[in-house]
């Protein structure tokens, strides 16, 4: 069952980009990212009231989850979205997949112990930027030979700052959660905080309302609900009950399986053809991270990992 849970898991993260194209084509980049959040938060709110789970925190103890959300989701939603205008789907999720690299460069210059530098993370790591190059090569070439190839690379660093973005908010969430909070606490608080920052955002852009017809269209529903079900509060869902069967670092296996869905996925319902610079830096990519993720901590170049 968990093989299950694990294939579901990649699925619902790999399909996003898709759906969240879809959903930019029609509400625009931020009102896209504030309904992802809105719709997760009325789908756990219902459910928590239902189950009578308690969601209440003392005032002192809030800014945790509240800061954990702004990391994993409010920020990293913002640069996702604004990114995905100008990068395809399947690009998209290929720089999804360099979360696992910040997160370990992160890791070695603040946590000690398992995630300090190895000479083979070392190496990973200068791969998986190798790797990064590749897939940014035709928006750096586009940037050099037009002027609409500046959008296209300012995506690209866009997707980017949302995968640190990602990374911090892993690294730091073990410092600013506390054991004693019950997931239904975490979960609320996360997705309440981040929905008033993005709703925050929407006004502040100026960003133009939809038209109705469009935004109330089949496609539009079903993309914006898809993500933020699915995409989102089942991934959430389906992570959780992972890493408490098999653990952390076997569940995160299922980030290496995000771009090749997110490329198929992209071809599938846009017909868009990766490049092969796209190509060769995504299994670049991939190898980076099996070379860091499987990593023996012993001979660490750092004192910390003894």
């Amino acid at each position: 069952m968990n093989i299950i849970y694990f294939i579901l898991l990649a699925l619902a993260w790999g399909t996003s980009y898709t759906a969240n194209q879809y959903t930019i084509d029609v509400y625009g980049p931020y009102l896209s990212a504030f309904l992802r959040v809105f719709i997760g938060f009325v789908f756990f709110t219902a459910w928590f009231l239902t189950a009578k789970k308690s969601f209440y925190l003392p005032r002192k103890e809030a800014w945790r989850p509240w800061l954990a959300g702004m990391l994993i989701m409010g920020v990293p939603f913002v640069f996702l979205y604004w990114g995905q205008q100008y990068i395809p789907a399947g690009t998209s999720g290929i720089f999804n997949s360099t979360t696992p690299l910040f997160v370990f460069i992160i890791a070695a210059l603040t946590i000690k112990g398992q995630d300090a530098f190895t000479w083979r993370k070392a190496i990973g790591v200068l791969i998986g930027f190798i790797g990064i190059m590749c897939v940014c090569q035709p928006a750096i070439k586009a940037y050099v030979s037009a002027d609409m190839g500046k959008m296209a690379l300012y995506g690209s660093l866009s997707l980017l700052m949302m995968a640190f973005c990602y990374a911090l908010g892993n690294v730091l969430i073990k410092y600013i959660m506390i054991n004693k909070m019950t997931m239904a606490q975490n979960v609320f608080h996360q997705y309440f905080f981040s929905m008033i920052f993005l709703f925050f955002v929407v006004l502040l852009s100026g960003e133009p309302m939809p038209d109705l017809n469009s935004a109330f269209s089949c496609k539009a529903v079903f993309s914006i609900v898809y993500v933020a079900l699915f995409s989102s509060a089942a991934a959430l869902l389906l992570l959780v009950k992972l890493i408490d069967e098999w653990g952390a670092l076997k569940a995160s296996m299922a980030t290496y399986l995000v771009p090749f869905i997110a490329v198929g996925t992209d071809f599938l319902f846009k017909h868009t053809v990766p490049t092969k610079y796209e190509v060769i830096g995504m299994c670049i990519i991939i190898v980076s991270l099996v070379l860091i993720q499987f990593d023996n901590p012993k001979g660490s170049i750092t004192k910390a990992a003894k």
